[in-house]
């Protein structure tokens, strides 16, 4: 008995634990996945008067407790244009882009540390 679970045992934790890892990481995929999305509506709706959004605090903001690895990219228009400003009376219409590549660390034992480059974006129309 003592030895079938020491041969099972190492392929059971590589499982509950490779579940769990995976489970974490998706979750911070889905924050970082939500915060892009908020950074993409404060520079779509940027045009108005009313706005004080700033895009980067809102995406931090929104990724708490975690830390988005890099600023974001904003870009507007198509063809996409990097720009340092948002939407204006100018680019009603049109495409607005927010991106940034993030790392996702598994920590999964008897497989060893990995990590996974995934670009977080979303995009809205500028209105």
């Amino acid at each position: 008995m003592a030895v079938e679970f020491a041969i099972v045992l190492p392929l059971l934790l590589l499982l509950v634990i490779g579940t769990i890892e995976f489970g974490r990481v998706y979750s911070q995929f889905q924050v970082f996945s939500g915060a892009a999305r908020e950074g993409a509506r404060c520079a779509a709706v940027q045009a108005t008067p009313y706005s004080d959004c700033v895009v980067q605090d809102r995406i931090d903001g929104a990724a708490a407790p975690y830390e988005p690895d890099e600023d974001a990219t904003v870009t507007v228009g198509n063809p996409a244009v990097p720009s340092s400003f948002v939407c204006s009376d100018d680019t009603v219409g049109e495409p607005v882009r927010v991106s940034w590549d993030q790392n996702f660390d598994l920590g999964i034992p008897f497989w060893g540390d990995v990590t996974i480059t995934r670009e977080i974006e979303a995009t809205f129309r500028c209105e």
